[in-house]
């Protein structure tokens, strides 16, 4: 059961590392205007239209946004299960940081963590 847990834990990381990564690269596209075609956000509220010679061609502002947009909720829910699978530990360090206990009993009581 607890390699179960661990393996888990590892992709639940792995999975929130590459959501966060699409996100970071979908949010760069948009803040350098790196993104070309109709759809989306008006990128620095202006009237003019980005040029269509773009390096990330993925058809349009929308297609980043889609992206972009799912990766986050991705991100939101793997950041709930990753707090879920790892209650205990969190439990066990709240505990004793509020406690004026000695050092060998928090260590006893968080060892089956």
């Amino acid at each position: 059961m607890r390699k179960l847990k661990i393996r888990t834990k590892l992709t639940v990381d792995i999975l929130m590392a590459a959501a966060f990564l699409f996100n970071i690269f979908t949010g760069l596209a948009f803040f350098l205007g790196l993104v070309s075609g109709g759809g989306g956000q008006q990128l620095r509220g202006g009237r003019g239209s980005v040029e269509s010679t773009s390096i990330f061609d993925l058809g349009s502002k929308s297609a980043f946004s889609i992206i972009h947009d799912w990766s986050g909720i991705i991100i939101i829910i793997l950041i709930i299960v990753h707090l879920i699978l790892s209650w205990d530990t969190l439990v066990c360090y709240f505990k004793s940081a509020f406690r004026n206990a000695k050092v060998a009993k928090i260590e006893q009581s968080c060892k089956n963590v």
